[in-house]
């Protein structure tokens, strides 16, 4: 009888221990992944898109775009800004490192942005008046966040950084593709 309960009870910590191990793992399945969201910045309400890609276990690199629109008013002419950002990262997931239930997320990494902008202003002809677009401003940012999986599909992200137009930080959803 202690054979058999030994047994079963070697089986069910066995078959436990796989089930888990199981669990599916972003990072080590090699799983691209979609992140849609909106920003916190002095300049408006961004809304991103963002895509990453495992390189390698634990090490995601991806790129993506934002759009952010913000009016403000100096000398009564109301000024219209919009700004849209391209930008290149790669993070470090520190799942493993730190043994994390595979539910959770930890990363930072760095990015590097390129900027398109536009400028317009309503109201009168003044002195000052400039209305045009532009390109330029490479960023150089950091970002540090994590995400907690809600499904094995679906996970709620959270991002602070700095150095990019998206300094304040982003809060969005992840779809795994």
């Amino acid at each position: 009888m202690k054979k058999i309960t030994f047994t079963l009870l070697f089986i069910v910590l066995v078959t436990s221990t796989s089930l888990v191990k199981a669990q599916f793992n972003p990072y080590t399945d090699k799983t691209n992944m979609l992140t849609v969201g909106i920003g916190f910045s002095g300049w408006g309400i961004p809304l991103f898109g963002r895509f990453e890609a495992p390189v390698m276990d634990n090490i995601t690199v991806g790129g993506g775009i934002s759009y952010q629109g913000y009016s403000e008013t100096y000398t009564g002419v109301k000024w219209r800004h919009s700004i849209i950002g391209l930008t290149v990262r790669g993070s470090y997931h520190f799942n493993e490192l730190i043994e994390l239930p595979d539910e959770w997320d930890l990363y930072a990494g760095l990015g590097l942005g390129y900027y398109f902008w536009n400028t317009d202003y309503d109201g009168p002809a003044v002195p000052f008046d400039y209305s045009g677009s532009g390109a330029g401003g490479f960023s150089l940012g950091i970002h540090v966040g994590g995400r907690y999986f809600v499904s094995d599909k679906i996970g709620i992200n959270l991002e602070f950084g700095g150095g990019t137009v998206l300094s304040g930080g982003t809060l969005g959803v992840t779809f795994l593709l």
